[in-house]
């Protein structure tokens, strides 16, 4: 696999919707890293477009088709404000600097996110740590907002209770927190072992497209 650095490839984009004061619309990218068609990749496909509705501008990625590792603990990102390992990190970190808000979607394993999306939240925070020199670095997540969309097999009560639909919304909570990003709204999908996805998640999911661009 090459690993020089390399833009992510767009899942969908559309035009900008014209602001009020005239100047850019609001900016947003949506981070799927479920399966193709899956109930998490659904969900955030409805919060896009919700939020498109509502006025921004979105762009949604697919987390899976991209090269993100997980972090050495070298401690070189630090000192410098620069990652050493090559991969896709860097050009997704850019594409977050660049937006407002942030939407990002992550089935569940066994009170996990997945291998993806806890790769580069294991990284995030070494980009846009406080204390880093890099000055892109530091401004990169400043002011950002993110809802968190997830998904798992388990019925409710238990999923919440024994933390399946729970557990992975609190770890991306606080690997966005450490990068900058606060969240405004979270969606666990949840009883995927014997049912679809259906309209009442999409809808949940469509109302916190239009929550997020209501809060940037």
């Amino acid at each position: 696999m090459d690993r020089r650095v390399r833009r992510p490839r767009a899942v969908g984009a559309s035009r900008p919707r014209t602001a009020g004061d005239g100047g850019r619309g609001v900016r947003i990218l949506a981070i799927d890293a479920g399966h193709r068609r899956s109930a998490v990749s659904r969900s955030v496909e409805r919060a896009s477009r919700a939020a498109e509705m509502a006025g921004a501008e979105v762009l949604r990625i697919s987390l899976e088709s991209h090269d993100i590792r997980f972090c050495t603990g070298c401690g070189i990102c630090r000192a410098s404000g620069a990652c050493k390992i090559s991969d896709d990190l860097p050009a997704l970190a850019e594409m977050i600097r660049d937006a407002d808000g942030i939407i990002i979607g992550t089935p569940g394993y066994f009170r996990r996110a997945n291998n993806a999306t806890q790769a580069l939240l294991d990284r995030l925070g070494g980009y846009f740590a406080a204390h880093a020199r890099e000055a892109e670095s530091r401004a990169c997540a400043r002011g950002r907002h993110a809802i968190i969309i997830t998904a798992c097999s388990a019925p409710e009560p238990f999923a919440a209770f024994f933390g399946y639909s729970t557990g992975p919304i609190r770890e991306l909570r606080r690997a966005l927190q450490l990068a900058g990003i606060r969240t405004v709204g979270s969606l666990a999908v949840t009883d995927l072992w014997r049912r679809p996805i259906d309209e009442l998640d999409c809808h949940k999911a469509e109302s916190l497209g239009r929550i997020l661009v209501g809060r940037l």
